[in-house]
């Protein structure tokens, strides 16, 4: 696997000091990774909204001129709801804020020599961990393999089948939703409707008759599937 992993700080120093740790310590962990380094949350939360990030973790400065931290994280947070997020600044008094966009861990930089690898280590314990299913199609004479939490729904139309993921990527292979459904069982995907399979951890609401998704899509609910589709939901959210 591939750990996408964004730092985002408006000081050049911790930017390179934490892309120089994160390197090492996944060369050490034997984890092939990708650091991309923001120097403000603008251009960070922009890429989310546009759907170009597809980052697994990002480390995340709170005090910033332009964009701050917590500003980032809220919209960024309004788009996607897995992301890992490790807020990254000089004063504690922000703590409590980090629990309204779900902050996996708070790391102070006075601290952060000591305190960042075994930080880093639950953060790739936790992202390796839930990352460890993934789901095998046969698109023409290529097979791709996907993370399933990366997928946000699958649409049938007449046997030809719509993978969406969570970054807009579109896949489509022939196939039965039916077979796709009974793969992905064990997951929390949830069968709204007779032609949409959609995961039930990137629903952002619910209707009686629709789901929002967490890329803004709205799928349609079956009548006989909405009693479903919401305890799927409310697992999922657990």
């Amino acid at each position: 696997m591939i750990l996408n992993i964004a730092v985002c700080d408006d000081e050049s120093a911790v930017c390179e000091y934490l892309r120089d740790r994160i390197a090492d310590l996944l060369a050490k962990w034997d984890i092939d990774g990708r650091i991309t380094v923001f120097n403000d949350g603008e251009p960070l939360a922009s890429a989310f909204e546009a759907g170009q990030a597809g980052f697994d973790l990002i480390f995340l400065d709170i005090t910033m001129k332009s964009c701050d931290g917590l500003s980032a994280a809220k919209r960024i947070r309004a788009v996607d709801k897995d992301v890992m997020i490790v807020f990254v600044t000089a004063s504690a008094e922000y703590v409590f804020s980090g629990y309204e966009v779900r902050a996996f861990r708070y790391l102070l930089k006075p601290e952060l020599m000591n305190g960042f690898p075994s930080v880093f280590k639950e953060c790739v314990n936790e992202l390796t961990r839930s990352d460890g299913a993934r789901y095998v199609f046969q698109s023409g004479s290529e097979s791709t393999s996907l993370p399933v939490r990366d997928i946000l729904f699958f649409e049938s139309n007449k046997r030809i089948i719509t993978l969406r993921t969570v970054t807009g990527r579109e896949y489509t292979f022939y196939g039965k939703l039916d077979e796709v459904e009974q793969t992905l069982k064990k997951q929390d995907f949830v069968r709204c409707h007779q032609s949409f399979l959609i995961n039930a951890a990137k629903i952002s609401s619910l209707s009686p008759n629709s789901a929002l998704l967490s890329d803004g899509t709205t799928v349609p609910v079956s009548k006989h599937r909405a009693r479903e589709t919401n305890e799927a939901f409310l697992w999922a959210m657990r």
